[in-house]
Parts: structure tokens; sequence; C-alpha cells
């Protein structure tokens, strides 16, 4: 990625999607399928009910500058940790973080890492709802791949060991449980 200089952030606020109050036309994170999920299909999957989002703002600012989405999904018990494979449930429900995307201008100073601690503290509070043993996403693949894929690694995720998909990575509830209490 080019050297860019990072612009501060004085007050951060990540808060749930609402269509009337998040300016996501300027936005642009470097990878245009995501860019363009968030200018032209985030509301309808919202709305249906897809996923739910979270938008990182400044205080008294519209201006979105980065966000994530999380989504239900169940992933095969046998592409997983073992103790998976011996609960004989071919399917284990985890928490799908569908996205997380920060503004080009933002990268670098610590953003990510704060919407992806969000979420997993969000997704902390879900699975007392409900049960869910991980959290779960796709790093995605372009030249920025070793870079992300290293910075979800230092986050504890760990390859989820899926032939069809060896990008998708997890980390268990219990990991993020005990990290983050």
């Amino acid at each position: 990625m080019p050297a860019e200089t990072a612009t501060e952030v004085t007050a951060l606020i990540i808060a749930k999607f609402d269509k009337a109050l998040h300016d996501r036309s300027a936005f642009s994170c470097g990878f245009g399928p995501i860019d363009t999920f968030l200018k032209s299909s985030l509301s309808d999957h919202t709305r249906d009910g897809l996923v739910a989002a979270w938008m990182a703002v400044e205080e008294n600012e519209r201006a979105v500058l980065g966000f994530y989405t999380l989504g239900a999904l169940a992933v095969r018990a046998e592409f997983g940790p073992k103790k998976w494979q011996r609960t004989r449930i071919p399917d284990i429900p985890v928490i799908y973080i569908r996205a997380v995307a920060v503004r080009k201008d933002m990268q670098g100073n610590g953003l990510g890492t704060a919407l992806v601690i969000d979420a997993m503290k969000r997704c902390l509070d879900i699975s007392d709802q409900m049960g869910a043993a991980a959290i779960v996403l796709d790093v995605l693949e372009d030249a920025y791949f070793d870079r992300r894929w290293n910075f979800y690694a230092n986050l504890g995720f760990q390859p989820l060991g899926d032939p069809d998909n060896p990008h998708r990575v997890y980390i268990p509830m219990a990991d993020v449980r005990a990290t983050l209490i």
C-alpha cells in the first residue's frame, strides 16, 4: 500500500449502521468490491436481515471512517478443531464477520484493530444469547493478502482448514472471552 499520511481521530464512535446518519459516499478502502458493497448493497443487506453493520465515525461527524458487518453462519465440524468433530454435530454455529474495512487515509493507525475488537466484544454478547462456538472470517485475497493474513493472525485467528476456502480463519469464542474479559 502506498505510504499515506494517517489522519488523527479525536473521538471515535462505533455505532450501529443508520442510513440517514452515516455518509458512505466518500469511503474508499482500496478494495473495490468492499467499497461497492458499502455504498450499493449494505442498506439492502441490513434491511433483509443478512447482516448487521457498525460504522466508525468521528464524534459529531457523518463520514464513515471504517466499518464491519456480522452475520450468522454454520461451518462444517470436520474443518474445525478436534473438539468440534467430537460433538457429532455436522454444522457448528459461528458468527461471521462478513467485512471489515478502513478508509485508505485512516489505515495504519489502529482503527482496523479497534473495529475487530469491537466486533469481538459484540460477538461475545451475541454468544451469551445463542450458541456460537467461534468467530469466522475470510481473508480477502489481493496484493495485500499477506498483510491482512498477519493482521488477523496477530489477533488470534487461525486457519479453519476448509479445503474449499483456505483463506477462512476462525478464533474460538473461548479464546475471545479469555482475552477480552
